[in-house]
């Protein structure tokens, strides 16, 4: 099978939580034996074969503050013309704010975007005030396809919900960490809460200002402090190696996670869960909106080739 892979970051360049399962999935596909030719903006690539089996779109305005960007002829030829599927890692195809600022309760005229905003604008390179959905190809692009892929029920639901495609197949990808990497060890526990990721309002610092709020607990924080303010309750490590994760989850009694946005899956919830920490959530973590429990790694097992399986099956409808 010959498959053009079209986003903005290429999965084996970048390692973030949406290009990690990515790679799991292109990899596997390599290694069955498709011939995968990619294009990319970051870095910039462009192999795009038109006798392809299948097209896949992810994420293609991953960057949209960025001056590079795919050339948008280029993209409503392959969602008028070519056999794809529309993978969702985030919601970068549907809103051109950082993080999804109302949460999914999208209206014609954004909230979030001003006239005065000179900042934003320019990034955008608009002025607009009305929500990125009012774009029509963002709707082609999910109407089009045949199938829409998204990272968790809660996932699904907020882009469906935002796009009204409730009718349009889809497929739910089940978590594809490695268990082989994050598992329990079953070993004493030294760290009370711990938390691993973007330390941003998005996800959750007021939150977590409020749990902490009078009390002498503390959090240790691993990532990349991006809110601006240091937090009198946290111990922040600094950077730590993704493949040291699993000996601090293992140290940990709990793992908190409450994000402001409704995050489309949280791959590190499911590593955490995995490594046996007990989870402190809310309703807006989608690796919890599963109806299984992520800490049992038969769960997750299989969940590639569960993807490919509906792929094709996918493409012999179509």
């Amino acid at each position: 099978m010959k498959i053009n892979y079209v986003a903005y970051l290429d999965p084996f360049h970048f390692n973030g939580g949406g290009e990690m399962i990515m790679n799991d999935l292109l990899s596997h596909a390599k290694n069955t034996g498709y011939e995968v030719s990619m294009t990319s903006i970051r870095p910039f690539q462009k192999n795009y074969h038109k006798d392809a089996d299948l097209t896949i779109l992810c994420d293609i305005f991953n960057e949209p503050t960025l001056s590079k960007k795919f050339d948008l002829s280029f993209i409503e030829n392959i969602v008028v013309n070519d056999k794809y599927i529309h993978f969702d890692n985030s919601y970068v195809d549907t809103c051109d704010l950082a993080y999804l600022p109302c949460n999914g309760n999208s209206q014609e005229k954004c909230e979030h975007k001003s006239l005065f905003n000179l900042k934003s604008n320019i990034q955008r390179k608009t002025i607009s005030t009305k929500c990125y959905q009012s774009n029509e190809l963002i709707h082609k692009i999910y109407r089009n396809s045949i199938a829409n892929i998204f990272l968790s029920p809660l996932h699904y639901t907020k882009v469906s919900q935002m796009l009204n495609i409730q009718g349009r197949p889809h497929f739910i990808l089940r978590p594809t960490v490695d268990t082989e990497k994050f598992n329990n060890k079953n070993q004493e526990r030294d760290i009370e809460y711990i938390f691993a990721g973007a330390i941003s309002e998005a996800k959750g610092v007021e939150k977590l200002k409020e749990y902490f709020k009078g009390t002498d607990k503390k959090l240790v924080m691993i990532g990349k402090n991006i809110y601006g303010e240091e937090l009198s309750f946290a111990e922040y490590t600094g950077f730590i190696p993704y493949e040291e994760m699993p000996k601090y989850f293992n140290r940990a009694k709990n793992f908190i996670y409450l994000p402001r946005w409704p995050e489309p899956q949280g791959r590190v919830v499911v590593e955490a869960a995995l490594c046996g920490c007990n989870l402190i959530t809310n309703e807006n973590v989608g690796a919890t909106s599963f109806d299984f429990d992520i800490s049992n790694k038969e769960n997750l097992s299989g969940a590639v080739e569960e993807f490919w399986e509906y792929v094709c099956t996918k493409m012999k409808e179509n």
